[in-house]
């Protein structure tokens, strides 16, 4: 199963949703933690960013950059949706000339105000405004979600037909370049709407980092897939650098393990790229001379090896004993130290000794558990724990919490995890 995580550009084609554009992803690198940066409009083409696995992470960070596109405008005739797919509303003989077109853009750059088309994916009473309008509900545009949006750069490209222009926009994030074309018809006296929608770039991204979804098909039956993915740490270049270096080991360890450290760096209070050693760890900050990582984006291994619970064996439901897998369930934790949840390979120590186990942190989904576990199945151990101060240490992370259709699927599946966790515990010593 592939892990790769980072940012995948798609070349979306017209008639794609971006969420049909995301299932696709998801599918073809077998992970369910697959998110887009910002919808494309169904009916256009173009730059889509995705991120995939913890680079889901970073959607703040990438969501409220800068996107250009090249638009068709087509004068003569309006529609109900503001593009080509929709009814026509209102018609036009009258021929538009490139003068008169320039002659407009002026006012339409800058901080402009826009009102969200009804066939749009706005959510209105946590619906999308779309629905609404097939539906009947809504048949004009809502005053009261006017917004400001802003256009950097709108220039004529070239004309294409008798009553249609290329333009490129350059524009902030939320900007409704079909309602930016009904406008422009409305500042000329002619109806008109968008004819078509090409993303040219969306933030750092651009039709040369894209890619279909029949190429990524084909990238992954060559075992290539990989090389069409943006590592996390350059789709946020925008971010400012901070290199760490010349720590002592027990900084580096608290740095690593979400824990602050002296830092005499002036950026304070923004995000910053930090790598340490030149390894690359995650989003950080600075704050009264301290530093800490915000969102951590290293080594998952690194940052779990090590970090440790402590609290007392406590009584549960059992259910570990019946499939021939007893479990130590901890208590009494400081629920701050814990990591993801999920299985890992860990050491107990109890009695005054360390035993090799495999602990699970979740809610036991197979039996519909809801209440947050911690459980260690101890190997080897064969005492009466209850009660007894217990210290758990990560040392890997095996699997994701994922719920079994039957209790002898869970067993066969613990069974996998102990030999897995044996494994890793001889490769350590």
């Amino acid at each position: 199963m592939i892990k790769t995580e980072g940012v995948i550009c798609i070349l979306k084609p017209p008639g794609m949703s971006s969420s049909d554009a995301v299932t696709d992803v998801r599918r073809v690198f077998d992970e369910k933690r697959v998110g887009h940066t910002g919808t494309l409009d169904p009916a256009a083409a173009g730059v889509l960013p995705i991120c995939i696995g913890r680079a889901t992470r970073l959607f703040d960070f990438l969501v409220d950059k800068q996107k250009e596109y090249v638009a068709e405008i087509a004068f003569g005739a309006a529609t109900d949706t503001e593009d080509a797919t929709g009814t026509v509303t209102a018609s036009s003989d009258r021929i538009v000339s490139e003068e008169e077109l320039r002659a407009v853009f002026p006012a339409f750059t800058g901080d402009i105000q826009q009102i969200p088309p009804i066939y749009s994916a706005l959510n209105v009473g946590g619906e999308k405004l779309y629905k609404l309008a097939r539906r009947g509900e809504i048949t004009e545009a809502l005053e009261e979600k006017r917004r400001t949006v802003t256009i950097y750069e709108l220039g004529l490209i070239r004309r294409t037909g008798e009553n249609r222009f290329l333009i490129r926009i350059v524009c902030s994030k939320g900007t409704y370049i079909r309602t930016l074309c009904k406008d422009l018809g409305e500042a000329v006296g002619v109806p008109s709407h968008m004819a078509f929608l090409l993303r040219t770039r969306s933030g750092a991204f651009t039709l040369d980092n894209c890619f279909s979804i029949a190429e990524l098909w084909e990238l992954k039956e060559a075992g290539t897939l990989s090389s069409a993915v943006i590592p996390m740490d350059r789709a946020i270049e925008h971010v400012e650098k901070l290199e760490i270096s010349g720590v002592s080991k027990k900084n580096e360890n608290l740095l690593i393990h979400g824990a602050s450290i002296k830092c005499s760096d002036p950026r304070e209070d923004i995000p910053l790229r930090v790598y340490l050693f030149g390894e690359f760890l995650g989003i950080g900050e600075v704050h009264n001379g301290e530093l800490r990582i915000t969102v951590w984006l290293g080594d998952e291994a690194r940052q779990i090896k090590g970090m440790k619970i402590s609290g007392r064996v406590i009584h549960h439901n059992h259910i570990g004993r019946t499939i021939g897998f007893p479990t130590a369930n901890l208590g009494g934790y400081d629920r701050r130290q814990l990591p993801n949840e999920g299985v890992y390979a860990t050491i107990a120590e109890l009695d005054g000794q360390k035993w090799p186990g495999v602990t699970s942190i979740g809610r036991n989904p197979t039996v519909n558990g809801t209440e947050l576990t911690v459980e260690t199945h101890i190997i080897d151990y064969d005492g009466d724990c209850y009660g007894k101060p217990m210290t758990v240490i990560f040392l890997k992370k095996l699997r994701g919490m994922k719920k079994f259709a039957s209790l002898d699927e869970l067993k066969a599946q613990i069974s996998r995890d102990v030999e897995a966790a044996a494994e890793s515990l001889r490769s350590m010593t």
